[in-house]
């Protein structure tokens, strides 16, 4: 009955893992599709500007987020993570 028990309490421990995991990998997507959504707009604001002060401060905001996009990608690439099924299909 023991075995049993440990059993069943390894399988909870697993499955709770699993489970934090996935919503870690969600959370690094979510990131990701932040951080894109941010460069975008920062890119349309550089299309506007026209003081170069303004100019200056979109590029080093876009060098930053850059960035951000290139280390969470690359740590989504560490983690095994793929993209959602549905953010694949709004695309099609």
């Amino acid at each position: 009955m023991e075995g049993v028990i440990a059993g069943f309490l390894e399988t909870a421990v697993h499955l709770r893992r699993t489970a934090a995991g996935q919503d870690g990998h969600m959370q690094l997507l979510d990131e990701i599709e932040a951080v894109k959504a941010r460069l975008e707009h920062v890119s349309a604001r550089f299309d506007l500007q026209s003081d170069p002060d303004l100019l200056e401060e979109c590029i080093y905001e876009m060098q930053a987020l850059t960035a951000r996009y290139r280390y969470l990608t690359r740590e989504a690439r560490r983690q095994g993570v793929t993209r959602r099924p549905a953010a694949s299909l709004q695309r099609l």
